[in-house]
């Protein structure tokens, strides 16, 4: 007799079997997907606040003018920074908070170089003036927020934390006056002409709790770790 041979299929366990470890192996790629994109969405968060102080520094040390800015001369060279806040809720739109930033020329109000330090606004964006000093407004995307500003003064706990993080909210600016690269960093609530900060420490997180530090120096130093 000729042997003949059968054909065999899978059977519903093995199937089941299959189909469970392509199950685990789906759900192990997901999760570190997930937590890649967290690591990626932070740290771009984090490399995007530093650059915009380094444009800001830029803006100043290369005499960028304002042009068409009503009651200001074409010829005008402010001094620019830009604006952190760990408030939760604005006043005005364009204001900076835990989940936004403002770059801003400070604009004196003689037209001099002599300025306040300080970011100006009343709700409008994108044409500096007096009084209204925004040159642009960077939205934090992806759940990801400031939680802490940490200068060297002597605020609470030297830190400005949120309100829901049991702190009193607070704003740091960080201004660059022309031609030297340095960094004005001046705290809400204490007098900048009499005291300012050597550094400042600004600490983003994502919603899963990873953090970037953000660090300025007075001597005009920026560094993202």
């Amino acid at each position: 007799m000729i042997a003949t041979k059968t054909q065999r299929g899978f059977t519903i366990i093995e199937m089941l079997v299959v189909v469970a470890i392509f199950a685990v192996v789906a759900t192990v790629l997901l999760f570190r997907y997930s937590d890649f994109s967290t690591s990626v969405g932070i740290r771009n968060l984090a490399e995007e606040i530093g650059l915009t102080v380094r444009d800001a520094q830029s803006y100043a040390t290369s005499e960028r003018i304002i042009n068409g800015a009503t009651g200001i001369s074409s010829s005008t060279f402010p001094a620019y920074g830009i604006s952190f806040s760990v408030d939760e809720s604005v006043q005005q739109t364009f204001d900076p908070s835990t989940q936004s930033f403002a770059l801003f020329a400070d604009v004196s109000a003689n037209g001099t170089t002599v300025t306040n330090n300080s970011y100006d606004n009343n709700g409008t964006c994108g044409n500096p003036t007096t009084g209204q000093e925004c040159v642009e407004n960077f939205t934090v995307s992806g759940g990801n927020k400031v939680v802490s500003l940490c200068t060297d003064l002597p605020t609470a706990n030297t830190c400005l934390t949120p309100v829901s993080a049991g702190g009193s909210g607070g704003t740091v600016n960080v201004v660059f006056h022309r031609p030297n690269p340095d960094a004005v960093i001046c705290v809400s609530g204490i007098d900048c002409t009499i005291r300012k900060a050597s550094y400042l420490k600004i600490t983003v997180q994502s919603p899963k709790g990873l953090q970037r530090l953000i660090t300025i120096w007075n001597t005009g130093q920026i560094s993202v770790n």
